[in-house]
């Protein structure tokens, strides 16, 4: 008999139907058997200590945002459709946003 501790399920189990490969938004966080994973809200990252937004454009710049004029029910990786970066120009399939719980002063400027 294996006495052995079981590894730990990391993953959060998805909702519905496994969504195949090819059809998958690359703004979601999908399981290993291909179900989507709920995306953070802008009130769920507050409430778990998030000073604002990080954003990152894929030129490197990166900045914070504050929530200040977020709806509570956004979801924190469509706030990317919104911003355009100001060094590169690029709109919304370069820039990713995520909560941050860095502590950093969020500055509201750069992107």
């Amino acid at each position: 008999m294996n006495t052995e501790p079981r590894p730990v399920n990391i993953w959060t189990p998805g909702q519905g139907d496994p969504v195949p490969r090819h059809k998958r938004n690359p703004r979601r966080a999908y399981d290993p058997e291909g179900r989507e994973i709920a995306p953070a809200t802008i009130a769920n990252s507050k409430a778990n200590g998030a000073g604002g937004l990080m954003v990152l454009c894929k030129c490197g710049r990166e900045t914070t945002i504050p929530f200040d004029g977020l709806p509570d029910t956004a979801l924190v990786p469509d706030v990317a459709l919104r911003l355009r970066c100001s060094a590169c120009g690029s709109g919304a399939k370069d820039i990713e946003t995520r909560p941050d719980f860095t502590g950093r002063a969020t500055s509201g400027t750069g992107i």
